[in-house]
């Protein structure tokens, strides 16, 4: 009876466990936890596309160092006693472990900032003979009025425009106007501008039309060139250049400030005097005070005008430092992500190595990724229903649990001394012997090596552009924390079975038509999440991911364990990994994160629906080529039983005279080196 459960293998199921169990504890929740800590999406989706490239340097780098160390350290000499390779490459993965749960821990200790939206002040203007003024209400948050270096040039559009007399407590500036402007949008009217000099004359009136024209309109003069308001006139618009010595000061303590009053208004000079004609004196001036004749108007749209001079002059409350709370989860991020990412190529070479395939059958490499992903189905919803208990620090929980999970990792690799990860053994290579047949008759050609990269590379983009910013998608369709754990499940339940079968179901179907099937069904989740008008649709998006990740990703650990030479295995397991998870992730996050700022949803709709045409057109060019050009001509001939290991059999194992030789492949489609690839 075949042995269901290998012993050996036991604890490297403990370890994918708890790493996969790790990564779904936190995976789904950075989106999240930027944008909690006070990162606006724009610096969210910049940190989501830089740091996958930052990542790819752990694989890069261990991959390569991990082989070139293990050499002459894979055989234990017949002692029980683990090997120097299978101590190194436990030794690093737990490291790695490690790593992984100390800086994904820091980035909690990552400052918080705030940065609430735009209050917009009152505007008020007026002009006497000294010259205009722009008073702006001082922004609350820190009493303070907006500064610019030098002189400010911009436009201000004004109406309502009347004449009074000004007072030192800007009474007369607040109080309603007794006259009002037609309008305060922005529809297109026209504006009454001449360039006259200020007359005391009454304009004729035209006998014909009878129409009853003012008489003395106010004038905005500048080096002998006049604006001339009049009532029927919308809008007038005001070209000014503001002086801003000390517009920094604070308005309600500071005495030096020329723009800054103690009352709470900031104040901006212009080049602009108003004169008040005699006669519109005497009906304004009724108080017996002392008169300052000025000229007062309504600001219209003062933030909102084209070329408005105050267009940037909003008031912000910034809490915290913004940059410094950016680039500190910057560095801490990168580092971070560097770690699992080398974890993953450790761990892919792990499963390799102790589930070697021989001539006597298959290894069972799926069944490993299979106990891993149990731990993705488990842990992510009761992290997310963690972070929705806790509001005051949602994600403290989340990221312990990654911690605690990676930490059982390390330890079960650093305690059991026994797990079988010792490099590949000189007999691998043999011509003779028990175990000597080839594990692969694939051919190790670069080309085919880079091909099979590129496909990654596409396919790790098509997955990006959706699981990076899922969370947000899922928020974005009224759902919840919660749901986003749920998610998870969706997406981990199906790959369950998929993956304990993932050997014979690969070697069945052929590995560039499960790549075939992926792009196809990337298409299809696409298209769902482009119409998507509810959360449930997410669910069924996720649903399809065996299709598009779990095989996929067991296809390239099986088709690399083939394609790379036995001594360059922990690089045979980088490499898909740097190419799905780093360079195609970038890619993803940067195409996924082009959306519009107005309409985040609708912009993504969009976006979803083009990559879901771009996959349905790489999965039929695909299609094409494989099947119509690749497959016909590279389909390796088949092969008879290597006949040296037949006589050494013969000669080392049949000496009863009744000992039929082992067969050297098993399974009559799929002999050794003739599998679907």
């Amino acid at each position: 009876m075949t042995q269901l459960v290998n012993k050996n293998l036991i604890t490297l199921k403990c370890v994918l466990f708890c790493f996969l169990s790790g990564i779904g504890c936190i995976y789904p929740f950075l989106p999240l936890h930027m944008l909690a800590i006070g990162l606006d999406k724009a610096e969210a989706r910049l940190i989501s596309a830089v740091t996958p490239c930052i990542a790819l340097l752990g694989p890069a780098i261990l991959g390569p160092l991990i082989d070139k160390l293990s050499v002459g350290r894979g055989s234990t000499g017949g002692n029980t006693s683990p090997s120097g390779s299978s101590r190194l490459l436990r030794t690093v993965t737990a490291l790695c472990l490690v790593l992984s749960a100390l800086f994904y821990s820091l980035l909690l200790a990552v400052p918080y900032t705030e940065r609430h939206d735009a209050r917009r002040p009152q505007v008020l203007f007026m002009c006497d003979a000294e010259g205009a003024y722009v008073m702006q209400e001082a922004c609350a948050e820190g009493m303070r009025c907006n500064s610019w270096p030098g002189v400010k040039r911009g436009v201000l559009a004004v109406g309502a425009c009347e004449y009074g007399c000004a007072d030192e407590d800007m009474s007369w500036l607040t109080e309603p106007f007794t006259t009002t402007s037609t309008s305060t949008t922005l529809s297109p009217m026209y504006n009454s501008v001449a360039n006259v000099t200020m007359s005391t004359e009454p304009p004729q009136e035209d006998a014909e039309d009878g129409a009853d024209f003012e008489v003395n309109p106010p004038h905005l003069c500048t080096d002998g060139h006049c604006l001339v308001y009049m009532q029927h006139a919308a809008r007038l618009r005001v070209p000014l250049a503001l002086e801003a010595d000390a517009a920094n000061a604070t308005a309600a303590n500071s005495t030096e400030a020329a723009n800054a009053t103690d009352d709470g208004w900031c104040r901006y000079r212009g080049p602009f005097q108003c004169r008040v004609p005699e006669e519109r004196l005497a009906e304004v001036h009724t108080r017996d005070v002392p008169c300052r004749p000025a000229v007062r108007c309504q600001v219209l749209d003062p933030y909102d005008e084209p070329d408005a001079v105050l267009s940037d002059a909003e008031c912000r409350l910034v809490i915290g430092n913004p940059a410094y709370t950016f680039w500190v989860y910057f560095l801490l991020r990168a580092l971070a992500d560097v770690c699992p990412t080398a974890a993953l190529a450790l761990l892919g070479t792990a499963c390799v190595i102790a589930t070697r395939e021989t001539s006597l059958g298959r290894g069972d490499v799926g069944r490993q990724l299979a106990c891993g992903t149990l731990g993705l189905a488990l842990f992510p919803p009761l992290a997310a229903l963690a972070a929705d208990l806790v509001p005051d620090a949602p994600y403290a929980v989340p990221f312990a649990m990654h911690a605690l999970f990676m930490a059982l990792g390390a330890a079960v690799l650093l305690v059991d001394s026994g797990m079988p990860l010792s490099a590949p053994e000189w007999w691998w290579h043999t011509a003779t012997g028990a175990l000597a047949v080839p594990l692969s008759a694939v051919r190790r050609a670069g080309a085919e090596t880079a091909a099979v990269l590129a496909v990654l590379v596409l396919l790790g983009a098509l997955w990006s552009g959706i699981d990076t910013y899922l969370p947000w998608t899922i928020l974005a369709l009224n759902g919840t924390v919660p749901d986003v754990g749920l998610a998870r499940v969706a997406a981990a339940l199906p790959a369950l079975p998929a993956l304990f079968w993932a050997e014979a179901l690969v070697d069945y179907v052929g590995h560039s038509n499960v790549f075939i099937g992926a792009f196809t069904f990337y298409s299809l989740r696409y298209t769902g999440l482009a119409f998507s008008t509810s959360y449930a649709w997410v669910v069924v998006s996720e649903l399809l991911e065996v299709f598009t990740l779990s095989l996929v990703w067991a296809t390239a650990v099986l088709y690399f364990r083939h394609l790379v030479p036995k001594k360059y295995t922990t690089t045979g397991q980088a490499l898909p990994v740097i190419a799905h998870f780093c360079v195609g992730r970038c890619i993803g996050a940067i195409v996924g994160g082009m959306v519009g700022l107005e309409e985040p949803l609708a912009s993504a709709r969009g976006t979803y629906r083009a990559l879901g045409v771009a996959a349905l057109l790489v999965a039929a060019a695909y299609l094409a080529l494989y099947h119509l050009v690749l497959a016909p001509r590279c389909t390796a001939p088949p092969a008879a039983p290597p006949r040296a290991l037949l006589q050494g059999i013969g000669a080392n194992g049949a000496s009863n005279g009744s000992y039929s030789p082992m067969r050297v492949y098993h399974e009559e489609r799929s002999r050794k080196g003739h599998f679907r690839y």
